[in-house]
């Protein structure tokens, strides 16, 4: 009897030490699938974070403000301390007003005279196409959503031409009218501030469509309007309360106004977390200069690299 007891009892030990063995064997199981699983779940996902990045691009404004170059003065009265105000061409080349001017333009045309037709000015300036850069600073929610601030600047150069008759010259006095054709120039600074929503749309491991949605923030400095006639520079800009000294515009206030936008794009993903995207944005802003104050839609043609 008593050998059939410690043979119970030797059995019962082993089948619990054999249960404890499993038991361990099964946690320490558990605990390396749990820790592998972790780590493919962070390997998944390597582009969430913030990143930052460089804009580069092609800017293209809205014409909507280019007119205000075309030396009709449109802007109105600029409210300086200093006297700047904006002039007509008609009014820049007035004898009465600018003598040394008129007397530079006509010696340099060997005209006795000079006179702004009532077509001289131009009626559709438009924007050059101007290049774009600035930052980029994204929060990703994964490949698929972000948050993006976008801050660029551009600056902005506008041209077209206006007509001159001029008075005494050779070509006047055979009975031909001498009609003469000039450059008008204008110049600003911009810059853009946009903080939006990207949404992604899944086309392989490697890329993304993607859409953004969001506000927009335009700042516009007016630098020079200027016109050229026989490779002299004459500002419509200008200070003339002093004969001898004329005063420049300079110190131009930046006006701020507010808007909206959208973009498309196609997004690349990079090993370790580096995307590289193109995209064409549109944007509805409101453009101040003094106290003139329009909207238009502004386009930018852009690529971005971030890190």
């Amino acid at each position: 009897m008593k050998k059939v007891l410690l043979m119970f009892v030797l059995c019962t030990s082993f089948v619990q030490l054999n249960a404890q063995s499993r038991r361990s064997s099964d946690e320490e199981t558990t605990d390396e699938t749990v820790e592998l699983t972790d780590e493919e779940e962070e390997k998944e996902d390597p582009f969430t974070g913030i990143s930052i990045g460089l804009n580069i691009g092609s800017y293209f404004a809205s014409k909507t403000t280019a007119n205000i170059y075309n030396g009709t003065c449109q802007i109105g009265d600029l409210n300086r301390p200093d006297g700047v105000r904006c002039y007509t061409i008609a009014e820049r080349i007035d004898p009465n007003t600018f003598l040394q001017t008129w007397q530079q333009i006509t010696q340099d045309v060997g005209a006795t005279g000079v006179e702004v037709p009532l077509d001289a000015y131009p009626l559709n300036m438009r924007y050059s196409p101007a290049f774009n850069v600035g930052m980029q600073i994204k929060y990703n929610w994964g490949k698929d959503h972000a948050l993006v601030f976008n801050f660029n600047t551009v600056r902005l150069k506008a041209l077209d031409v206006f007509t001159l008759r001029f008075v005494g010259t050779g070509a006047q006095q055979n009975a031909q009218q001498d009609i003469r054709t000039y450059d008008i120039t204008g110049s600003e600074q911009r810059f853009s501030a946009n903080l939006g929503y990207r949404g992604g749309v899944f086309i392989n491991e490697g890329m993304n469509w993607y859409y953004q949605l969001g506000a927009s923030m335009l700042g516009t400095q007016v630098e020079k309007n200027q016109i050229f006639i026989e490779g002299n520079a004459y500002d419509l800009f200008l200070g003339a309360q002093n004969p001898n000294q004329f005063v420049t515009l300079d110190n131009s206030p930046t006006g701020i106004g507010f808007g909206g936008y959208g973009a498309l794009g196609l997004e690349f993903f990079i090993k370790d977390k580096y995307t590289f995207d193109i995209s064409f944005m549109t944007s509805r802003d409101t453009m101040k200069m003094f106290n003139y104050s329009t909207t238009g839609w502004n386009k930018t043609l852009m690529a971005s690299f971030t890190l």
